[in-house]
């Protein structure tokens, strides 16, 4: 459980980013925003390195909790059900996500290597095996697993970044991308 003090200052990265990107926070932007000392963002986070890395992990996690529910991860090792729906649903989810967190969203996209490559495979696990499950079962299109962030969801990416510049309203392309990822996934033949 998180302070108050150190939520604070997760929150304050969060809006700074959003005003000016990533060179926008620093330690004294961070401690004039968030109203805690120098020493309290050193002693909870270590460097600014280190709020960022605890802000990618806890928001990362945040937007891989909202598109679990479309796969129904825990049915995995039971019947497998419809993939082209599950994967429709966990795009329209993760654009949603991005709509309802454009502060998050737009952290994710400006700082990945802040994320701990160990620790972000485990929140994507579930994804990872249920895209796996579905290629055994030849309800997707056989790809390598790194494929599933750049290249299958890469549309969603797109429209999630023009989104967050105000050049595109996700309302009306959910579809569309929808359409786009399912293509990208569909059992060839």
């Amino acid at each position: 459980m998180r302070s108050t003090g150190q939520q604070a200052v997760l929150d304050a990265a969060l809006a700074l980013v959003d005003e000016g990107g990533l060179a926008a926070v620093t330690i004294s932007a961070l401690t004039a925003r968030s109203g805690v000392s120098n020493g309290s963002v050193y002693h909870h986070f270590g460097s600014r390195a280190g709020v960022f890395a605890v802000l990618y992990g806890e928001s990362f996690a945040h937007c891989v909790d909202a598109m679990l529910p479309a796969l129904d991860v825990d049915a995995v090792d039971s019947e497998v059900g419809d993939a082209e729906k599950a994967v429709r649903a966990m795009v329209v989810r993760y654009l949603e996500w991005v709509v309802a967190n454009p502060g998050r969203a737009r952290f994710l996209y400006a700082a990945p290597l802040t994320a701990d490559p160990a620790a972000k495979a485990e929140v994507f696990a579930p994804v990872a095996h249920w895209f796996e499950a579905r290629m055994a079962a030849g309800e997707v299109r056989e790809f390598p697993l790194w494929a599933l962030d750049p290249i299958v969801m890469g549309p969603a990416h797109e429209c999630a970044r023009r989104y967050l510049t105000g050049a595109l309203d996700l309302t009306v392309v959910g579809e569309f991308v929808g359409d786009a990822v399912w293509a990208a996934v569909a059992p060839v033949g």
